[in-house]
């Protein structure tokens, strides 16, 4: 099992409802991470993110397709990132395990690198796919605009290798 993703292709969640849901977001904002540490990724990235209402229908079906509880206060956020910028180089301060659902398609993916600036693993999201989010990872070319759903799976990356069958109720 790789230590960088897990593909989730029959993770159950009602996807033109959720991108009919980001096709009605008014309010995206620049990356607050990166924002604290003085770089608006709005002018310079092309990154923008959008917290959902955990409460709207098409958030608690995901939620209730999932066996874990998203205790954290902000367990999901969209993501849009603009052609032309790119998904700089970072590890995640806060999460390790993400579920990325894609909600668009032809995208460049995600590579993992190591301190040499060597790639490590490159993915192609076709599905709902879990990421380890505690290794360097970014997209440093967008030409098509990137929009994701992201959930915070509260757990580490060891938990998730072991028990990931059960959490997204994959069939045995």
């Amino acid at each position: 099992m790789s230590d960088y993703l897990i593909e989730l292709p029959h993770f159950e969640y009602n996807k033109s409802a959720l991108i009919n849901y980001q096709k009605e977001i008014k309010d995206w904002r620049p990356n607050n991470h990166y924002t604290r540490a003085g770089i608006d990724t709005g002018k310079a990235n092309s990154w923008f993110d959008y917290y959902p209402d955990k409460n709207n229908s098409v958030i608690k079906e995901i939620t209730n397709n999932l066996n874990i509880d998203l205790v954290i206060q902000k367990p999901y956020k969209f993501t849009m990132h603009l052609a032309g910028g790119k998904l700089p180089w970072h590890i995640d301060p806060k999460r390790e395990c993400v579920l990325m659902i894609p909600l668009t398609d032809d995208n460049e993916g995600l590579k993992w690198i190591n301190g040499k600036g060597e790639t490590l693993c490159e993915h192609i999201y076709t599905c709902p796919t879990v990421i380890n989010a505690k290794i360097m990872h970014g997209c440093p070319t967008i030409t098509k605009d990137r929009i994701f759903l992201q959930v915070d799976i509260p757990c580490s990356w060891t938990t998730l290798k072991e028990d990931y069958k059960y959490i997204f109720n994959v069939p045995a």
